[in-house]
């Protein structure tokens, strides 16, 4: 399995074969062979629906753990698995700060994104409420809300290392605390997407929330100018939050009814598949 699609109506794979059918999927993440997806029915894994939401709760994105499997919902909620259960977690709803949490139309903030760090810390992302650390010694706010994140992912096998995608482009940590912005070389700001592979760090940008001319950059981790990647046009709307993937395997994004793919580290890509269902997101 080198790449899962996620879609409004289910799960594919690069060939455009169906995994799962005639659901709408959220969010996907892998843990060793297993896939987790989330979506309008509830938790999957390997196509099989585990577990079921109490009513009124919209799951957004899951992360496996060793131990457990975090899901983020709406109303800035964090759940984890329990048996067949889905269990809110206490810790993340006593979050410092969270009563200044919201959205900018006014409705309640949502778990939009979380990864997983080296030392198994979860970073959530709040929309809008920045980036939480949520270590042994409980939940810890990061990244100042007004940042306004859109996706957060953590490096694999470093420990604090963690980038963000923001509406005032790419955040970059190295402890996992203190962030610091990266915009040198990004053709618009606002930004939905971004994708580690080692040293080298994926970010989308585009004119804004309504996107329009959304372009791929990459760059050094911490260093110099962003760079916009060749070989991709530009694409109407954005490049959306979970619809980047960037690994030994390769490189991959997803946009609208395609997957576009890169066997060298982004020097040039192709359209792996097309004619899906809206993809939205990748594994």
């Amino acid at each position: 399995m080198t790449c899962l699609i996620g879609t409004v109506a289910g799960v594919f794979d690069l060939t455009g074969r169906p995994l799962l059918e005639g659901r709408a999927i959220s969010h996907l993440a892998r843990r060793r062979e297993e896939w987790w997806g989330v979506g309008d029915d509830g938790l999957w894994r390997d196509g099989e629906l585990v577990a079921v939401p109490a009513p009124g709760v919209t799951l957004n994105c899951v992360q496996p753990s060793p131990e457990t499997v975090w899901m983020g919902a709406d109303s800035a909620r964090l759940y984890r698995l329990e048996g067949d259960r889905l269990v809110e977690d206490p810790g993340f709803a006593a979050t410092p700060g969270r009563e200044e949490w919201h959205t900018p139309w006014g409705g309640p903030p949502d778990v939009r994104s979380m990864s997983l760090d080296a030392d198994g810390v979860l970073y959530v992302n709040v929309h809008v409420g920045g980036i939480v650390r949520y270590g042994p010694d409980g939940p810890s706010p990061t990244l100042d809300i007004h940042a306004d994140v859109h996706q957060v992912v953590a490096h694999p096998e470093r420990s604090g290392v963690v980038v963000a995608a923001c509406a005032s482009g790419l955040a970059e940590s190295v402890d996992g605390v203190e962030f610091t912005f990266r915009t040198e070389g990004l053709d618009h700001r606002y930004s939905r997407a971004v994708a580690l592979d080692d040293d080298t760090v994926l970010v989308s940008s585009s004119r804004g929330p309504r996107g329009g001319d959304a372009r791929l950059h990459r760059g050094r981790l911490g260093e110099g100018a962003l760079t916009p990647v060749p070989g991709l046009p530009a694409f109407p709307g954005n490049l959306d939050t979970h619809c980047l993937l960037a690994g030994p395997e390769g490189y991959f994004l997803g946009h609208e009814s395609s997957v576009w793919a890169s066997p060298d580290g982004g020097d040039t890509w192709s359209v792996s598949v097309d004619d899906l269902p809206k993809v939205t997101c990748l594994t």
